[in-house]
């Protein structure tokens, strides 16, 4: 029952394309899947989404964005993307969205406005995700 319940969040999490993103919950999985001595067996994809979100926050420059981004759409564009998606996966998936959402609150965007999608299908580099969420003055279309 608890299983299909964090199924159904992660699908609804990923299918949409306006998110929100919790980094201290995220952060607080990670530091629990670190603890843990089965960590590979006890964590569920939506676990590790959350851990790579923190980590994506934690070092958005050191993150390969095109790599994680990618993941991160090719999950969006899946059908049956938890069902499909290796840990591994999902957590360089959610290093693209913590990485995003890094820089948005570093250039005080809305963050419950992230379209990730729309940022992800761009982002090569933090400059390039600076720049379409609009961090120069550009206008950031909705």
């Amino acid at each position: 029952m608890f299983k299909g319940f964090i199924l159904v969040v992660f699908i609804l999490f990923s299918a949409s394309s306006l998110a929100n993103v919790d980094i201290d919950l995220a952060c607080k999985e990670k530091k629990e899947q670190q603890r843990s001595l089965l960590e590979r067996l006890s964590t569920s994809v939506t676990e590790a989404h959350l851990a790579g979100q923190c980590t994506g926050y934690d070092f958005y420059y050191k993150v390969n964005l095109k790599e994680s981004c990618s993941e991160f759409l090719e999950q969006k564009e899946s059908l049956l993307s938890s069902l499909s998606t290796s840990l591994k996966e999902a957590n360089l998936a959610g290093m693209c969205v913590g990485a995003i959402y890094r820089v948005a609150k570093r250039c005080k965007v809305d963050t419950y406005k992230i379209n990730y999608a729309y940022i992800a299908r761009g982002a090569l580099t933090v400059h390039k995700v600076e720049q379409r969420l609009g961090c120069y003055g550009e206008q950031y279309g909705w």
